[in-house]
């Protein structure tokens, strides 16, 4: 009997209700599972959702799909982002998709959910053409599968060196769009596509259109059968390579001119692509078909675009999320700044970006510098570079020491372009004009591209330049805009965004799996799942970024998190209680910032990496951010930065923490079974930079422990956040040992101004043996106008003076002494080896009030 789940359902157990679905969006995340990873018996095991076939199904109708990956035995249903769809389990990896008929055209996600949690994403297209699955054999233009036109066949490259080929029969005069689908529905495959006529002549061919998925534009010249064969492009095969391929007579949009329009205004956009409209080029295309009759093997598109202008009314003209489009994890700017446009019709849907300030326009006619066209700032301005060489020219008004940022839109908004910016003096123009000559212009600046990729496999470097400029002196500026790799060829593809404003900071948030590859964001009871924020600063923002959780279910906690000045990465720890009920809902965070008097809220969005590739990663932007709570936690790791000490002349001191000085982590360990008493290695991570990493052990048996981190002097002030990794062993069933990991909870710490700086001298004595009295030489240097006495003593993690094994006598510096050495007695019980963390701690004084901290770490061996 088929047992039938709603598609929001994720356990058998109480589920959450859906969190998220918000409508804006400038922040993404992208999740993992970071949580305990172990194969002990207190482990659950997550689904590992590897494809899903097919990967697609028309609106208004049923689809049954299988599934393969691992740990996929205890998947009880499908969890779709399609609203209304319905998920019936069938058998083991087999499930039945119900998709409403008002589902529009677009790419979907569908995750893999049973009681051991939840998977990563896979790519489910949904579309309103009639659909078919390839059947065996049809590997010959012989045995090719007789299929329909206006149709989707979805297959699979079984075997390397595949190829799998469809009859159709074409009437003089259509134009057939063949499209072919793999990386954008998470296939690994290289889509190659060709159309033979009936007499085995090859027609045409393409190897990649829409990125590295293909695309045929055929206008048929006389009536009867053509085969359309498909296969990889360096032969691969196997169930991962997977494709979907539509065989089309419809319209088909393939861009907008211009690519963004006005918020919240009506606009009128020319769309360009093919069978736009059919009624009216009919006649045009069979007089052009008649004339081209003979031609041979088409090895690129036909430049033949269709074009129909259409009004975008304002009520369209707002931000929707989800977006059923694929996006890179550098287009998260089209998130919460982008909407989707259905044409009537039509099986795929375009991105029409949206902009805040007044949109302008190439004209066209400005491919030179005496032709600069005039633009205002600030403004989003719509181009295309059609030509090879082109270069557009625009010219601007510029104030001395008026300062301007500048951003370009090419990759991003899937534009085949590599783009060059550049700004020169146009005051030299007007001048070499007034003496009728014509000389190359200097270059006042040029702007790079963002080649950082600070997610790793969820790559979000591109080659959209962007910079900030200021101007030299008063008066008229030129910008030009250059496409680096042109070609011969023309392409009215080649389109662009030009975004010129003030300086207006702006952020975004990225994540990455910590461990590298695809995971679902699975959380143990007793036990923290981890998400790697990564913070993409634009426009010159450079300060702190803060990003909450809302909505949590009971049993769940998820403390606030800081990115702090300048850093681009940190950890966000979910928690959950003992008591957490069993469930999946929706993960919903917000990211913040205080820039000047204003305070700017971005959605954060979820992202998965797609598959783990060995050269430049693969990852895209999902619709939202799953979390099941499953299993328990055999680990738990509880870490405080903000405890006290007793100070033998301040009493007890609250720690305070400012660049120079020191954070001390406190450790609580927490075993699940009374036989897991291994040692338990420390890391931090999620550190900033600046901050250097250190490790510690936590002896077997012991329950509590230190991990020290010094704040370097060049650490901005501002609010951070870090977390620590923990490793151990547990035992397993067959009475062998494995490894474990955990995280603690997030720990934020409060950065403020130092009121001096201590350092040690690099030449004090770095070994002494037990009984030995040394003399550690220092100096407490002040600043930003302290002038207060400052006391230093010798101190460790959680105590200072009586450091076990040590005594140390501390000193005072007043009036301007900034320099001293303090004198350090070995007893004759101390620890043998490194002291861990050992440091000087000082005490600056105002009005006999402790009020600063600072530290400076030493390291001292014992000898016998």
């Amino acid at each position: 009997m088929a047992v039938r789940y709603d598609d929001r359902n994720a356990l058998s157990r109480p589920l959450l209700r859906p969190i998220v679905r918000s409508d804006s969006c400038v922040i993404v995340c992208v999740i993992t599972l970071l949580v305990l990873t172990t194969h002990s018996v207190f482990a659950q095991t997550p689904p590992v959702f590897n494809t899903v076939f097919p990967a697609s199904g028309q609106n208004g109708t049923t689809v049954d799909v299988t599934v393969t990956g691992s740990n996929l035995e205890r998947v009880t249903t499908l969890r779709c982002s399609v609203l209304g769809v319905r998920c019936e389990l069938l058998e083991p990896n087999r499930f039945r998709l119900t998709i409403p008929p008002n589902a529009q055209p677009g790419l979907y996600d569908l995750w893999a959910v049973g009681d051991n949690g939840v998977s990563a994403p896979r790519t489910f297209a949904v579309g309103n053409r009639v659909e078919h699955s390839e059947v065996e054999p049809n590997d010959s233009q012989r045995e090719a599968t007789i299929v329909p036109l206006d149709s989707v066949v979805n297959g699979q490259l079984n075997k390397g060196g595949d190829v799998d080929q469809f009859r159709i029969e074409a009437k003089k005069g259509q134009r057939l769009i063949i499209e072919g689908w793999a990386e954008r529905i998470d296939s690994p495959l290289r889509l190659v596509l060709e159309l033979f006529d009936s007499t085995g002549r090859r027609v045409a061919v393409n190897r990649g259109y829409f990125g590295s998925d293909p695309l045929l534009d055929f206008r048929v010249p006389v009536d009867g059968t053509y085969v359309v064969a498909v296969h990889d492009l360096i032969s691969t095969g196997g169930v991962e390579c997977y494709y979907r391929l539509d065989i089309d007579t419809g319209p088909r949009v393939a861009f907008s001119v211009p690519s963004v329009i006005e918020r919240g205004k009506t606009s009128r956009v020319q769309l360009y692509g093919w069978n736009l409209n059919r009624d009216e080029t009919s006649a045009a295309l069979e007089t052009e078909i008649n004339e081209n009759s003979a031609s041979g093997v088409r090895s690129q598109l036909s430049a033949g675009y269709e074009s129909i202008e259409v009004e975008i009314p304002a009520a369209l003209a707002v931000a929707t999320w989800p977006l059923p489009v694929q996006l890179q994890p550098s287009q998260a700017i089209l998130a919460g700044a982008a909407f989707c446009y259905h044409f009537p019709r039509s099986h795929a849907p375009i991105v029409i970006g949206l902009a805040d300030v007044p949109v302008s326009i190439d004209r066209g006619d400005n491919s030179a510098s005496e032709l600069a066209q005039a633009i205002t700032v600030p403004c989003d301005l719509s181009g295309q570079l059609a030509e090879g060489a082109e270069c557009d020219w625009y010219a601007i008004e510029a104030r001395r020491g008026e300062v301007f940022f500048i951003e370009a839109f090419g990759q991003r908004i899937g534009s085949p372009v590599d783009l060059q910016i550049s700004i020169h003096d146009g005051r030299i123009l007007d001048a070499l004009a007034d003496a009728q000559t014509l000389q190359p212009l200097a270059v006042l600046a040029q702007f790079a591209d963002e080649t950082r990729n600070l997610g790793g496999a969820f790559p979000t470097n591109h080659l959209d330049p962007a910079g900030r400029w200021v101007s030299p002196e008063d008066g008229r500026f030129l910008i030009a805009v250059q496409n680096l790799s042109g070609g011969l060829r023309s392409d009215l593809r080649r389109l662009y965004r030009l975004r010129l404003e003030r300086e207006e900071p702006d952020f975004q948030v990225v994540a990455i799996p910590l461990q590298g590859g695809p995971g679902g964001l699975n959380l143990q009871r007793g036990g923290r799942a981890v998400l790697e924020l990564l913070a993409v600063r634009r426009r010159g923002w450079g300060g702190s970024i803060r990003v909450s959780a809302k909505d949590l279910p009971s049993g769940v906690e998820c403390a606030d998190v800081w990115l702090g000045p300048g850093v681009d990465r940190t950890l966000m720890v979910v928690s959950a209680d003992q008591n957490a009920e069993g469930q999946c809902g929706a993960l919903k965070l917000e990211a913040s910032a205080e820039v000047g008097l204003e305070s700017l809220h971005r959605a954060v969005h979820g992202g998965t990496v797609v598959r783990s590739r060995p050269a430049n990663g693969w990852g895209r932007i999902v619709s939202e951010i799953p979390l099941a709570v499953v299993g328990a936690s055999p680990l738990k790791i509880t870490a405080d930065g903000h405890g006290t000490v007793e100070h033998q002349l301040y009493g007890t001191l609250q720690a305070r923490h400012s660049p120079g000085g020191v954070v001390d982590l406190a450790v609580q360990i927490e075993r699940r079974e009374p036989l897991q008493q291994a040692s338990v290695k420390l890391i931090g991570v999620g550190l900033p930079e600046l901050i250097p990493n250190e490790s510690a052990i936590i002896p077997a048996g012991q329950t509590t422990g230190y991990l020290s981190f010094l704040l370097p002097t060049t650490l901005p002030v501002g609010r951070y956040s870090l977390a620590i990794r923990a490793e151990t062993t547990v035992p397993t069933a067959d009475a062998k040992t494995e490894t474990i990991f955990g995280y603690s909870n997030s720990v934020t710490i409060d950065v403020q101004p130092a009121a001096f700086h201590v350092e040690v001298d690099p030449f004090s004595v770095k070994q002494a043996r037990r009984g030995e009295t040394i003399q550690i030489a220092y100096s407490a240097k002040r600043l930003n106008g302290f002038i207060g006495k400052m006391h230093t003593e010798l101190a460790a993690p959680g105590c200072v003076t009586d450091v076990a094994g040590l005594r140390g006598r501390g000193e005072t510096f007043v009036g301007q002494t900034d320099a001293g050495s303090l004198q350090i007695v070995i007893n004759d019980d101390a620890a043998l080896g490194p002291q861990p963390f050992l440091r000087l701690f000082t005490v600056g004084v105002i009005e006999d009030e402790p009020s600063y901290h600072g530290s400076s770490f030493f390291s001292l061996e014992i000898l016998p």
